[in-house]
């Protein structure tokens, strides 16, 4: 029985329950948790592999070993090119602690912070080549602050300083170019003259790969090579190092005969010559030294801050940028050897008168001899330089035949091409008549009168005249030159010899002619019997500069001189060149000489004078014969 005020429970069956707050609350937290677990399965499950792989890549880093560039050797052993470690301090942005400290360990001078330019300049470098004393404590100071790095690099070092250097040349990192290309990577050192751009396949070598594990504030915790890579070969050259700094040495002294011709002539002195000397050895091909003037220290491009001397190559300014032993330039009488040599092929032995001067096509043409010196063959006017014997052997011949045929004998002689060096070259130019009736130019009638004495159009390099004349000396064995010895433990096979057709008897003629250069000719005053314990040939040169017209004043002519000897059984050619230097008798012959002493051990005083006791105790000897004049090439 129900009580009273009491109502009686009833069940709410098939009726829908009321919607309480309480349960909106669970409802919404039900659908976060849904949605909390879809997120998580595609961050867990789905996602898994890619954010494993980004974590992995947070926590490693692919670091490239930077392989070692081939060392360069001389062939008696001298370490021309070197690697170095190199250590700089990088700033990426943000505060750094202990700055003042710092700075003054890393010789920087600004007492503030740079401010970075994040999207140009993501970091910036705050000094190159800490000094090694000092890295240490920089280490210490840096190591847990990550906006500062001591960053290590490979340089290149040229322990010898200015030693070939340009035959050497530099090197400096790879451009953004470069880098895109594939090739390198930024920070690879790249080739960019002489050998080192020229041999830069055998000096790279191939950069190897590690995994870097870092900490959470981005240091270092370990390191796993995944690639070595694999070291650049090293280079032995063919350079004698004593040659060759005798040789640059005699370069640096002919400053003193340069200027004498200079101030003779009321021309200003200059402080550097400008010239090139190349010495080889005639039986192989092998370069024994090979200098250039202005010297290019190759250190400069590795040293901060830029040296003066650096901005002074870059802009042109001491032209040490250039080889100039594989330069062209107009080569005066160094070239009359080849064109003897062409004339007594085709048309044998002459003599003429060596008048001073005869006139043709309405011109006077000179001799650089004001007075008569008889008649005379080809040697003789090998000798004696006799510009008028060329002159009307040429028109003896035919102006254009004799050009044709001097234009084929000079390119068999290797002009006009590589020598075979292994570095880039200028080859020059070799015209001929043929030539300029193909391309629509008139051949005037005195452009063959010039190219028999070596002036005109005709360009050549030191290196071409010292292959020539080994291609004489050889009776027409033309074997090209060479800079490489060794590559690595591999000595380098002989490059093929290329025999040049001609007579004995003619080959003999023109060393004969140059023989008498040096007993009785243009450079018996230095090289001759009274004056030179060894008997060489050779031949003095003295050429107009460029541009410049016929008759050009005195001192602004190139100055050549090209020997070679004993002449019994030659082991050395030399050939000096001198830019604007005047008489070849008088600048690149005595640089000449001090090259051929220091090859043959013959000592020289102050003066250049061959010391008599080294005389009397030399076995090459000759008994001195008079020598009187001294003429000019």
């Amino acid at each position: 029985m129900a009580l009273a005020g009491n109502k009686p429970k009833t069940k709410n069956r098939g009726l829908p329950m009321p919607w309480t707050r309480a349960r909106s609350i669970a409802l919404v937290f039900l659908l976060m948790l849904g949605g909390y677990g879809v997120r998580l399965y595609d961050l867990q499950i789905r996602r898994f592999e890619s954010f494993k792989q980004a974590s992995l890549d947070n926590f490693r880093r692919e670091n490239v070993i930077r392989a070692l560039r081939g060392n360069i050797y001389t062939r008696d052993g001298v370490l021309l090119a070197k690697n170095e470690l190199a250590v700089d301090l990088v700033y990426s942005g943000g505060e750094v602690l202990g700055w003042e400290r710092i700075r003054y360990l890393a010789g920087i001078g600004n007492p503030v912070l740079p401010v970075l330019d994040t999207k140009l300049e993501p970091e910036r470098t705050l000094a190159s080549n800490l000094p090694p004393d000092r890295i240490a404590a920089l280490e210490e100071l840096t190591l847990f602050q990550p906006s500062l790095e001591l960053r290590r690099r490979l340089q290149r070092i040229y322990p010898q300083g200015s030693v070939a250097g340009n035959l050497l040349g530099y090197t400096s990192e790879a451009n953004r170019k470069e880098v895109d290309s594939g090739n390198y990577v930024l920070g690879d050192l790249v080739g960019r003259s002489g050998i080192e751009s020229s041999l830069d396949d055998l000096l790279q070598g191939k950069n190897g790969r590690s995994l870097l594990e870092v900490n959470a504030s981005g240091r270092l915790s370990s390191e796993t090579v995944t690639d070595p890579g694999r070291s650049g070969q090293d280079l032995y050259l063919t350079i004698d190092s004593k040659l060759q700094k005798a040789a640059e040495k005699a370069l640096a002294d002919g400053i003193v005969e340069y200027n004498d011709q200079r101030k003779r002539n009321g021309l200003p002195t200059i402080a550097v010559p400008k010239g090139a000397i190349i010495a080889l050895d005639p039986r192989s091909g092998e370069v024994l030294a090979m200098a250039s003037s202005p010297p290019l220290n190759p250190n400069w491009f590795s040293t901060s801050p830029r040296p003066k001397e650096l901005v002074a190559a870059l802009t042109g300014e001491s032209g040490a940028l250039s080889n100039r032993a594989v330069s062209s330039y107009t080569p005066g009488s160094v070239f009359k050897p080849t064109s003897t040599n062409a004339f007594l092929e085709r048309w044998g032995n002459r003599s003429y008168n060596c008048a001073p001067g005869i006139t043709f096509g309405g011109r006077y043409w000179r001799n650089w001899n004001t007075r008569g010196m008889g008649v005379m063959d080809a040697r003789g006017a090998i000798a004696n330089s006799c510009n008028t014997w060329f002159f009307q052997a040429a028109i003896g011949a035919g102006l254009e035949p004799y050009g044709d045929v001097l234009a084929q004998r000079a390119s068999e002689f290797g002009f006009g091409q590589p020598t075979g060096l292994e570095l880039s070259e200028d080859t020059g130019l070799v015209p001929s008549h043929a030539e300029w009736d193909k391309r629509g130019w008139n051949w005037f009638k005195g452009f063959t009168l010039n190219y028999a004495i070596g002036q005109g159009a005709l360009l050549v390099s030191p290196a071409q005249i010292a292959r020539a004349l080994t291609t004489i000396i050889n009776e027409g064995a033309s074997r090209p030159l060479t800079l490489v010895r060794k590559v690595g433990s591999q000595l380098q096979t002989p490059k093929p010899t290329v025999q040049v057709s001609g007579k004995s008897s003619n080959w003999n003629l023109v060393k004969q002619g140059m023989q008498m250069t040096v007993q009785k000719g243009t450079s018996s005053h230095m090289l001759g019997p009274k004056h030179f314990p060894i008997v060489t040939g050779g031949k003095t040169g003295t050429a107009q500069a460029p541009l410049t017209g016929y008759g050009v004043r005195a001192g602004t002519e190139h100055s050549w001189y090209e020997g070679y000897g004993p002449v019994a059984n030659p082991d050395v050619v030399v050939v000096a060149f001198f830019e604007h230097a005047g008489e070849g008798s008088a600048v690149a012959l005595p640089a000449v000489r001090r090259v051929m002493a220091a090859h043959w051990n013959i000592e020289l005083d102050s003066r250049g004078k061959v010391v008599p006791a080294k005389v009397e105790a030399s076995s090459a000897v000759v008994k001195p014969r008079s020598t009187k004049r001294r003429s000019r090439g």
